[in-house]
């Protein structure tokens, strides 16, 4: 590839670079994505000098003092910069480093940077390439390599993600020494926090969608695996390595197939798909079967996902934790329409996605055809036709009506329950006037069940007497 090619700098970089203080450089995946017309990418750009000492004509945004960063904007166009500085970390793998140094040269900056492709310079001023480590030659080869790769890992373990994801998204290989070279140290992401690796994570799932590499996000996943990270981010998820399954209704193990649904979900269940089989491995080594993998697969997500794991929103671990407990059900098809109707009204809000999850699911096994339009479908399609009340607010009557018919305490949400289920099975019944007659036969039947059961303990206390 001639990688003679010309940046298109944005007229507010060039505006920068004419009246900064320092010398303004574009650095990293902005020069990359120039090279390859991958499009766009966040702007980031350096020199010199602290961001408060450039003298620029535009508003400067401290994002961390620490660091030296900055948002620099004209309220259009926006740039990170950050000083060219000097980076020293401690003997773990956390992110952060221990000391920073301003003041640096390029020649220094560089070393603190973690992949070639992503450390060339742009000098703006003079449309000049600055690269000290080869960096358009790797871009050309489109190849991820650490100049030093153990100084690379070992200082900051959440690059071994941030490898895998660069990886899948660019579709670049790696290096073999800097692939080798991240197995050994895959232990440095212990000490990386759940939220970065969270962040990682989600970017890997969505890789796919970042420039348009087929099966990006199914790479990223199988990346992982190659370097031995997953017991760092998800134990679960490792768990599931090399877990045999029937092969007559599997081609893979648990973790390769889950990777697979991972490959055919749409991106807003690929987590659910992750996560939806972490119940197997710990079923099969209890049980020595998968029957009950569903309820605990939905525990383990509560726990790895949540606040004790990688910390996603509450929102986000209770419906993952919810497709995986409900994945299974009525997987023959067999189960008898009043219970499918029941059952997709009480989940109404999540059957699109468990559709979505059921369906990645079959086609992962590699040993079904894909289902074209599923049974919750027909009947979620069907409930909305039948404008059926699928949430307990659409009754034409309320709590109130059926407390004004003598009914109390737990009751009064019993029986409503009682003729929600009844609307969802017909929805002309959701009728106001047919329901206050229900309401009144129901509270009848509670009446002389009551007055039943105290008769009955009247005798009972004669007799004892």
């Amino acid at each position: 590839m001639d990688m003679k090619f010309k940046v298109d700098v944005p007229p507010f970089i060039r505006r920068l670079a004419a009246t900064a203080k320092c010398k303004i450089y574009i650095v990293g995946g902005f020069i990359r994505n120039a090279a390859l017309n991958l499009g766009n990418t966040d702007i980031d750009i350096c020199g010199a000098l602290l961001p408060e000492e450039l003298g620029v004509d535009a508003e400067v945004i401290p994002i961390n003092k620490r660091l030296g960063t900055a948002l620099i904007t004209d309220g259009v166009t926006k740039a990170e910069y950050t000083p060219l500085r000097k980076e020293s970390y401690g003997p773990g793998g956390e992110h952060s480093p221990l000391a920073v140094s301003f003041g640096a040269t390029i020649a220094e900056d560089v070393r603190r940077r973690d992949f070639t492709a992503g450390s060339v310079y742009y000098d703006v001023s003079e449309d000049r390439f600055v690269d000290p480590y080869g960096g358009l030659a790797d871009i050309a080869d489109r190849i991820l390599r650490a100049k030093d790769p153990e100084f690379t890992f070992a200082d900051d373990g959440l690059r071994l993600m941030r490898l895998c994801r660069l990886a899948a998204e660019t579709g670049f290989s790696i290096d073999g020494n800097t692939a080798a070279v991240a197995k050994k140290f895959a232990h440095r992401l212990k000490d990386i926090s759940p939220e970065r690796k969270k962040a990682e994570l989600d970017r890997i799932l969505v890789a796919d969608f970042k420039y348009g590499v087929k099966d990006a996000h199914y790479r990223g996943l199988c990346l992982m695996r190659e370097f031995g990270l997953w017991q760092y981010v998800l134990p679960s998820v490792a768990a599931m390595d090399g877990v045999k399954q029937n092969p007559k209704y599997h081609l893979y193990d648990v973790m390769e197939h889950s990777f697979m649904a991972v490959r055919y979900a749409p991106a807003d269940v690929r987590l659910a798909a992750l996560m939806h089989d972490v119940g197997k491995p710990p079923c099969m080594a209890k049980d020595g079967n998968t029957y009950n993998h569903p309820q605990v697969g939905a525990e383990i997500v509560k726990v790895e996902l949540g606040q004790n794991g990688l910390k996603y929103p509450n929102a986000v671990v209770e419906e993952v934790a919810l497709l995986t407990r409900l994945h299974m059900y009525d997987m023959q098809g067999n189960a008898k329409e009043s219970k499918v109707r029941i059952f997709v009204a009480e989940h109404f809000d999540i059957i699109p996605k468990l559709v979505a999850l059921i369906k990645a699911d079959g086609k992962a096994t590699g040993t079904k055809e894909e289902i074209i339009t599923h049974r919750f479908t027909v009947v979620y399609k069907k409930l909305i036709e039948e404008n059926a009340p699928v949430k307990l607010s659409m009754l034409k009557v309320d709590g109130n009506d059926v407390v004004a018919s003598g009914i109390k305490g737990k009751q009064v949400s019993e029986t409503l329950k009682l003729l929600w289920r009844e609307c969802i099975l017909d929805p002309t019944r959701n009728d106001r006037r047919l329901l206050l007659g229900r309401v009144k036969r129901e509270a009848k039947r509670l009446c002389k069940a009551k007055n039943g059961n105290n008769f009955i303990n009247s005798q009972s206390d004669d007799a004892e007497v």
